[in-house]
């Protein structure tokens, strides 16, 4: 769904896997990709660079694990949009 008049715009990526798909020898592992997304990429390098694109553009980024998901979300300014959805998801 879209609205036009929102200042902000927000995107969300549930992965159907979380803490209880952990194997028994790496306890902890969904948490630790987790975090390791928002380490860097191909167009953000810097282990800060998506949070810091999504925060010079009004916005956030999170996430968390479940037992069952795992969860990625962002907020950013409606121009800056396209270019977070190409960067993450």
């Amino acid at each position: 769904m879209s609205d036009p008049t929102v200042e902000k715009s927000a995107a969300a990526l549930s992965v159907g896997l979380g803490a209880a798909a952990d194997p028994d020898e790496y306890p902890g592992m969904a948490h630790y990709l987790e975090h390791m997304l928002f380490m860097g990429s191909a167009q953000f390098p810097d282990p800060d660079g998506f949070m810091a694109f999504t925060a010079e553009h009004g916005g956030m980024s999170n996430a968390y694990t479940g037992l069952d998901i795992t969860n990625y979300m962002m907020t950013v300014e409606n121009d800056a949009f396209p270019e977070g959805l190409r960067s993450i998801f």
